[in-house]
């Protein structure tokens, strides 16, 4: 590749000496040019080395460099997330692909990819693996815990030895997780089998361990721990057995631990007696042997009894200000009572000699907290202060019964925060705190004094507030009295203007508003009620609603307004109304029920007048109609009988070719059949477009030829029951009747999947009731109101013909359609009209 230096050098060479300056810039300019365009659009070299690629910047690897090389496999388990290989010059990390197989530890590999900066050093992101044989794996460098805790060693195979601390196993992995203490440092080793039978004979020993070092790192690229991966069983080695009985060590005391000794065991477990005062199961123990305590902490679980003698076996650490025992275990060796807790003053907590210590201290209450399971309290004693916590079940408030200001005895464990330590008798702790062992470890001396000095100013407070309210009260007494006064005169004023406005709106409305009584007499209307019944007001007053109503209307509505006295919710109702001079006028009525003091008091209710909208709509369904049944009657006798005549002309064909023997008579025969049965499908779409049975013999003959062609047409069982046929069905209602029926039938079908639909036509009274009931699906009710268009269509048909409209349903239990009617029509039965 080409850089900015060869470019001018091919520059100088190939630019010809001759010509003037100008043009010989001019060609220098333009070779330079295209050679750095050339140069650009060549690829970056090939990273071969896995050393090349940890030297990358974060930056320079996001550029997705690509990667050869070769390497074994050092450490490869997707269940830790570890795929590892090392070449000649250093280990390296694979990311995660789907391309990658599972690799074994000493397989030779060749990996081609791409650079990536990785969550904490710079990985390779593989895009082909190819397995090329067997090797053996890297020597392990020798190492150490600093060197290791640098970061620099990551992804390299190395050697460490260290004290074995725990072992457990983790069942996720599949591998031992060993807690491994080398060089001032801790680490984890990962490795699927171990060199001993019990994972507890491991605890102690001194082991030698090759793997593969890996970080652990935070969101920052920060490290914050070490694992070690080991890749085969012989890469961990016991230089040092634990002992067969390690509770069989000398027991030492307490006051030894981390005291100057020229012949020491620092690092291995060491053996301790005392008498447990606190434990805090899988955590920590707090153990007492005459004036010393100490800190176990252990993760079992093994309860104990405050005043049991134990055995603890564990690793020496440093804590706060007195030695710790961790990774520790124990053993009950007897029971014993509770040991007495020493009481002392707070100088004698902050000289050091109670750390871990059960003690007992006098002291005030001063507040409570709380975090999470922890409840805290804050004490006051000779003018110090400090806090004793417990933890407690959650949401429980253990010290719900003390006030503040109590006298009160706390016996805890206690812990000292050193602070900066000097030499010598006079040093004193910066503080200290009490670990209780329970609520009863808090006894209430003394109750706060009630008369304190906090409640007598707050006493004299109350005072002076009464008496200055007293004086400001009855100033304000009277400035209030003039400002109702002021406001009561406004209101009144802002009614008398609402009831006026009221009034011009009530009055001068375009739709008739009214009101009436629970009975149904009229109690107000407006002037558009005159104006459309072309009656006074004061004769209106003198009437009931439904006395206005057509005389063939008056039982539904009356029905229907008993259903608003009664507090339903329904929907607008459209009902005929009679003016003075016997001409019907079409009202769109919407009613609500008015309740005072929880009571039924009267109906609000809004009259519009949809006469005209009535009659177009009218006039746009029969327009429909009629061009409905022209184009019924054009397929039924022009379509249907052209299609008849090529079936006859066909058949005629196929009987000559069938006698000549010709092979298409076969054809001839299939192609009258299609021709067939599109005349039954023409027939049946002229027969829903407009019923000829219908204008021919009836609405119960159209009925009953409606539930056949449903039967034949759907494969289901539909049944047309007629015990009392009408004698003569108007033929506009019969007309609206049986697309009524239609739509009932396809709903059922198609929506409820119904197996049996049943069409009943009977008399009711003086009028007939069409039903159609179904036996399929059904529908919530409720949600009617999101019907489609056939129900708004079927609603709209019974308005005209002046029937009403009823449908069942629940689900699960089909649904019925109920349209009660009067066989001649809503025309022939109005009043005759005047003027």
């Amino acid at each position: 590749m080409l850089g900015p230096r060869d470019m001018t050098l091919a520059v100088r060479i190939s630019t010809p000496r001759r010509g003037s300056p100008a043009r010989e810039c001019g060609l220098a300019l333009a070779l330079w040019i295209g050679l750095a365009s050339i140069a650009e659009a060549q690829p970056p070299p090939e990273i071969t080395t896995a050393a090349a690629v940890r030297q990358l910047s974060a930056r320079e690897a996001e550029q997705r460099l690509p990667v050869r090389l070769r390497g074994v496999v050092t450490f490869f388990d997707e269940t830790l997330f570890s795929r590892f290989i090392q070449d000649d010059t250093a280990g390296i990390y694979l990311g995660p692909s789907t391309n990658t197989p599972w690799f074994q530890p000493g397989q030779f590999v060749e990996v081609e990819g791409r650079t990536s900066p990785g969550e904490y050093a710079p990985v390779i992101e593989p895009e082909r693996v190819r397995v090329l044989g067997e090797a053996p794996l890297p020597a392990a460098e020798p190492t150490t815990f600093e060197q290791l805790a640098s970061g620099q060693k990551d992804s390299q195979f190395v050697e460490i030895t260290g004290i074995v601390r725990s072992v457990q196993f983790d069942d996720a992995t599949q591998h031992h997780a060993i807690h491994l203490a080398t060089g001032g440092g801790r680490l984890v080793v990962h490795a699927k089998s171990i060199p001993v039978s019990e994972p507890g004979d491991l605890v102690d020993a001194t082991v030698r361990v090759r793997g593969v070092c890996s970080t652990a790192f935070n969101r920052q690229r920060q490290l914050f721990a070490i694992r070690l991966l080991v890749p085969r069983p012989g890469d961990l080695v016991i230089e040092k057995r634990a002992p067969a009985d390690p509770f069989a060590v000398p027991t030492r005391s307490i006051a030894s631990l981390l005291q100057f000794t020229p012949q020491g065991t620092y690092g291995h477990r060491v053996k301790l007696e005392g008498t447990v005062v606190l434990q805090q199961p899988g955590h920590s123990l707090y153990i007492q042997n005459g004036p010393q305590g100490l800190e176990v902490r252990t993760r079992l679980q093994t309860p104990l009894e405050v005043g049991d003698r134990v055995e603890v076996l564990g690793f020496t650490a440093q804590g706060q200000y007195t030695p710790i025992l961790e990774d520790a275990v124990y053993r009950k060796t007897a029971g014993g009572p509770a040991p007495t807790p020493e009481t002392i003053a707070v100088d004698a907590a902050l000289s050091g000699n109670y750390d871990c210590r059960l003690v007992s201290l006098r002291a005030k209450l001063l507040d409570r907290a709380r975090q999470s399971r922890e409840q805290f309290l804050v004490l006051e004693s000779e003018n110090f202060i400090f806090h004793a916590n417990v933890e407690t079940k959650e949401g429980e408030d253990a010290f719900a019964g003390l006030e503040n200001g109590s006298t009160v005895a706390v016996t805890g464990i206690c812990l000292i925060e050193p602070g900066d330590w000097k030499a010598g008798e006079q040093w004193r702790a910066r503080s200290f705190r009490l670990l209780l062992r329970s609520p009863a470890d808090v006894v209430v001396l003394a109750a706060p004094p009630w008369w304190t000095l906090r409640k007598l100013l707050g006493m004299i407070v109350v005072l002076g507030v009464v008496v200055l309210a007293a004086f400001a009260w009855v100033g304000v007494l009277r400035r209030r009295v003039n400002q109702q006064t002021g406001i009561i005169r406004q209101q009144l004023q802002v009614e008398a203007a609402l009831k006026e406005r009221y009034l011009d709106l009530f009055e001068n409305a375009n739709d008739m508003v009214f009101t009436h009584d629970l009975a149904g007499r009229i109690t107000s209307v407006n002037r558009t009620a005159e104006r459309l019944l072309q009656r006074k007001r004061e004769e209106l007053l003198t009437m009931r609603l439904v006395d206005l109503v057509a005389e063939n209307e008056r039982a539904a509505a009356q029905h229907w307004l008993d259903q608003v006295v009664r507090g339903s919710e329904l929907p607008v109702a459209e009902w005929d109304f009679l003016n003075a001079v016997g001409q019907r006028v079409k009202l769109e009525i919407s009613s609500r029920l008015v309740e005072a003091n929880g009571q039924p008091a009267e109906v609000e209710g809004i009259a519009r007048d949809i006469t005209e909208r009535r009659r177009l709509e009218r006039e746009l369904l029969e327009i429909s109609n009629r061009e409905q049944r022209r184009i019924g009657h054009d397929l039924h006798d022009g379509v249907c009988q052209q299609l008849a005549s090529i079936a006859y002309r066909l058949d005629i064909l196929g009987d000559e070719l069938q006698a000549r023997g010709a092979p298409q008579a076969v054809e001839a025969e299939k192609i009258g059949a299609l021709i067939n049965e599109a005349t039954a499908q023409a027939r049946s779409v002229a027969r829903g477009l407009f019923p000829v049975r219908l204008e021919e013999n009836g609405l119960v003959s159209a009925l009953e030829e409606l539930a056949e062609g449903a039967s034949q047409r759907f494969r289901i069982a539909c049944v047309f029951e007629c015990p009392a046929p009408p004698a003569a069905v108007d033929n506009e209602v019969a007309l609206h009747l049986y697309y009524i029926a239609q739509e009932a039938l396809l709903n059922a079908v198609k929506h409820g999947k119904a197996a049996r639909i049943v069409v009943t036509l009977q008399p009711e009274g003086g009028r007939f009731r069409l039903t159609v009931h179904d036996d399929g699906s059904g529908f919530d009710l409720a949600n009617a109101g999101r019907a489609g268009m056939g129900l708004r269509i079927m609603n709209y048909r019974a308005r005209v013909i002046g029937a009403t409209l009823e449908l069942r349903s629940q689900p699960g239990r089909g649904t019925e359609v109920n349209c009660v009617f009067l066989p001649e029509g809503r025309e022939t039965m109005r009043e005759p009209t005047h003027g």
